[in-house]
């Protein structure tokens, strides 16, 4: 079943047994939709692909049109003023009666930030998603105001039946946040195995194990098309589990003299779970600064991933009635966010916080590609302040929630595709993830890197290439609820890089200029013989001589 498994690899499949009685023999898989050779099935990525981020999967077949996820990207450095970052919809808007379901993965924006976004564009009959997505979706829903959206909530190993081409089952996996789930697609054309973000944890924090069985049951009874997460697939080895952390973490909780921030990504359910219960074991309290946060507190605590007691949480207004050296603050900003809690603290600019000296700060996240410069700046602006910051992948206070290679292998090796589509993951990594397939056995020719917007169509359990459909980016700026355009973007950039000069000239119904021309300028590097007030002077006589001289001036 599994070709050359390695000691740490046979530990990690042992505890994906655990709990099972004869595992190979519990069919969770059968034959759920009839193989038709006519039948032909197209795979499109609407995002994920050459980067990270914004997820969105079409699965075509007839008049059946599947989706699954529906992300968000954040922007890039260059996206002046830019929150969020969207697919192109139009493949979707254009096919929207085919449209039988939204299929959820789990929780991260980047799997579900464009559901709200999506609804506004076209109808989705139903929406699956495992327990914690679904709240967080929920919320979403509230806060946008979406009402009578049909969903379902799925459990792991459950089937579901999307129109008469697919047939979905949802298999728990290890990852980053709670309620995580790759899928094992039936369709007329050929089994596809869809990992979704992924990696083997063999001590999992949950005692949740990713379910191997039904994925060594898919292999053995033929897989066409492997989708597999290649982030990491440029480290070796293995992703450390969840409890690699705790060592260090405890250090430092049992040990600060003041008071100790920690910021991780909001969705790290796992983490915070972990965080909170080391506080309460070195006899601390903890409080919650950033709306994420404490929103995904709130809604681990009711569905019961997080059990804490009420007096354990302080509220923000009364941090200051507990000694430094008693409290843990848990923050948003793991990324360098402007706006986030840790950042506004670090410039000094929060309600109840202040960096002192003798604070520490851990950061407990790794910045996504793209953010680096913003989360130096932060780790700057924090040892300026005084504190001490524990950052960096060589302090054991993060661990990545992705397949490193050879967790990458072990998918391959159970799963025994025909054919490998890399995904999620810069080019590079895509590039890296097919070498691996090719090591574990998959022919160079049926390895597929892939494009946003490519089609990869299946029949007879063989994939092709056999055209490309519109993708894109759609950037949104929240401030003013809208989309903006390259040509924004532009503007935007030119008024960045070489500032911005007006000129205001008042004229009357006769063509008569009203008083001087009113000259302004913003961000305009003068030469070193120039005065400002001379630059200004030439520009005003500039300009009322182009009035003067203008063919509609009397």
């Amino acid at each position: 079943m599994v070709n050359e498994i390695t000691t740490k690899a046979r530990e990690i499949l042992q505890a994906g047994w655990q709990g099972l009685q004869n595992p190979l023999e519990h069919k969770v898989l059968s034959s759920k939709i009839p193989q038709d050779p006519k039948q032909k099935v197209k795979v499109i990525s609407l995002g994920g692909l050459y980067e990270i981020g914004k997820n969105t999967w079409v699965y075509e077949c007839g008049d059946d049109l599947m989706l699954v996820d529906a992300g968000l990207a954040f922007p890039t450095v260059d996206m002046i003023g830019v929150d969020i970052v969207l697919p192109k919809l139009n493949y979707i808007i254009e096919n929207k009666d085919k449209i039988k379901a939204l299929v959820i993965t789990h929780g991260h924006e980047d799997h579900i930030g464009g559901v709200v976004p999506l609804l506004n564009e076209v109808e989705a009959p139903v929406i699956y998603a495992p327990n914690l997505a679904m709240a967080l979706l929920q919320n979403k829903f509230i806060e946008n105001n979406v009402s009578g959206q049909n969903t379902k909530l799925i459990k792991d190993r459950e089937t579901i039946y999307v129109g008469k081409s697919f047939a979905v089952t949802y298999i728990r996996n290890n990852h980053s946040i709670a309620d995580s789930f790759s899928l094992i697609i039936d369709t007329p054309a050929g089994r596809i195995v869809h990992s979704g973000d992924f990696k083997f944890d063999h001590s999992p924090i949950d005692n949740l194990y990713f379910d191997l069985a039904p994925l060594a049951q898919a292999g053995e009874q033929g897989v066409t098309l492997l989708i597999s997460d290649s982030t990491n697939a440029e480290k070796s080895g293995y992703t450390p589990s969840e409890k690699a952390v705790i060592p260090k973490l405890r250090e430092i909780i049992f040990g600060s003299s003041g008071r100790t921030y920690i910021t991780t990504f909001a969705s790290q359910v796992l983490r915070v779970k972990l965080i909170m219960e080391l506080a309460r074991e070195a006899g601390k309290k903890i409080t919650i600064f950033g709306r994420s946060m404490i929103n995904l507190a709130g809604i681990c605590k009711e569905l019961g991933y997080i059990k804490i007691p009420d007096d354990f949480v302080v509220r923000q207004e009364d941090i200051h009635n507990v000694p430094h050296e008693d409290l843990i603050i848990l923050a948003t900003g793991s990324q360098g966010e402007q706006f986030a809690a840790l950042s506004r603290i670090a410039r000094n600019e929060h309600k109840y916080l202040q960096i002192q000296p003798g604070d520490t700060v851990i950061m407990s996240a790794s910045p996504i590609p793209g953010n680096e410069k913003s989360v130096n700046n932060l780790i700057n602006m924090l040892y300026a302040r005084g504190a001490e910051v524990i950052y960096g992948r060589e302090q054991n206070v993060h661990v990545s929630g992705h397949a490193s290679k050879e967790e990458q292998k072990m998918l391959l090796n159970l799963s025994q595709p025909k054919y490998f589509m890399p995904c999620h993951g810069e080019y590079r990594m895509l590039v890296k993830h097919g070498e691996t397939g090719v090591e574990c056995g998959v022919h160079p020719d049926n390895i597929f890197l892939m494009d946003n917007g490519d089609v990869l169509e299946i029949q007879n359990n063989i994939c092709k290439l056999v055209d490309k459909v519109e993708a894109g980016i759609i950037m949104i700026d929240n401030a003013n609820v809208g989309e903006l355009d390259t040509s924004i973007m532009l503007e935007r950039r030119l008024i960045a890089s070489e500032g911005m000069l007006s000129v205001v000239i008042t004229i009357n119904a006769y063509g008569e200029i009203m008083g001087e021309p009113k000259v302004y300028s913003r961000g305009l590097v003068l030469s070193p013989t120039e005065t400002k007030a001379g630059f200004l002077e030439v520009v005003t006589q500039i300009a009322r001589d182009a009035i003067e001289k203008s063919p509609h001036n009397p």
